[in-house]
């Protein structure tokens, strides 16, 4: 029997985002979704995932985006710009820190008060991720592997997506870098074994990030071999409010549409699959 984990990522960022999470959940196969704890609608989804003792809810460690940080911007100076906010991308972070910008002492500082504000919230945490995944970064992965011996948590995403994946059908500006995640998480997934983390032996979502369909989550559901896997949604309600806050040409209803699906739970259905979150790992 294959084991999938359906993971929402973003909770908290919006309240349309939240909104989906809990009808995905609710009605449809989406069973885990992933918590920002500088999202604007942070209590919103609090309250939310309250309503939903199966939703597992893990913590989504953030450095980009353009969001506040949890602590003080006077507290992490080398993670915000002017503004007081995060940088938008993973490449704008990425160039600050190989420029030498940033300090890892505010690093730690800041990941560890967004786990310590989730964590305060009683709601069981199943695992550890990343907005724009940057827990695999090389100079990041120390701090969150550190973060997560001190407070107890050794779950996490490991967004390794096969290389072969889409090959001929994905833009090759998103194939590469795709391709650069699989490699910097397989490097991550060797020392989190090491450390007796668990994770998914599958992860997909890269190729089509943002723009998972019925047909596409229907053809993964109908070809994923054997083991434990994850598939990252990204659902939302009203596509054109989301637009007018996120330039990330999401196909939110069209995510949620996927998760609600009849001909996608028919296909796991006819193929065994057992959805479950990452409280249900070892």
């Amino acid at each position: 029997m294959n084991r999938v984990i359906i993971n929402a990522d973003d909770f908290g960022i919006h309240g349309e985002v939240n909104k989906a999470v809990y009808i995905g959940h609710t009605y449809g196969i989406l069973t885990s979704t992933s918590l920002l704890a500088p999202g604007p609608a942070f209590t919103e989804a609090v309250d939310m995932a309250r309503q939903c003792p199966g939703l597992g809810t893990g913590i989504h460690l953030c450095l980009v985006g353009g969001l506040s940080p949890v602590l003080s911007p006077r507290e992490v100076p080398t993670l915000v710009n002017e503004d007081g906010l995060f940088p938008d991308n993973y490449m704008d972070f990425i160039r600050a820190v190989y420029t030498g910008k940033v300090n890892f002492s505010e690093v730690y500082a800041e990941l560890a008060a967004q786990i310590e504000k989730i964590l305060a919230t009683g709601l069981p945490v199943t695992h550890v991720d990343s907005h724009q995944h940057l827990h695999v970064l090389p100079p990041v992965w120390p701090v969150v592997t550190a973060l997560m011996k001190k407070y107890g948590i050794h779950r996490l995403r490991l967004p390794r997506e096969p290389y072969r994946f889409k090959i001929f059908t994905v833009p090759p500006g998103r194939m590469l870098g795709r391709d650069a995640l699989t490699f910097l998480a397989s490097r991550a997934a060797r020392d989190a074994a090491k450390l007796h983390f668990s994770g998914t032996d599958y992860f997909w979502g890269m190729a089509d990030g943002g723009r998972m369909t019925e047909t596409k989550l229907c053809y993964l559901l109908e070809t994923v071999p054997f083991g434990i896997h994850e598939i990252m949604m990204h659902p939302g309600c009203k596509a054109k409010e989301l637009g007018k806050v996120f330039k990330w040409g999401y196909r939110w209803e069209s995510e949620l549409k996927a998760l609600l699906s009849e001909r996608v739970r028919a296909i796991a259905e006819k193929k065994n699959i057992a959805f479950i979150n990452y409280g249900d790992l070892l």
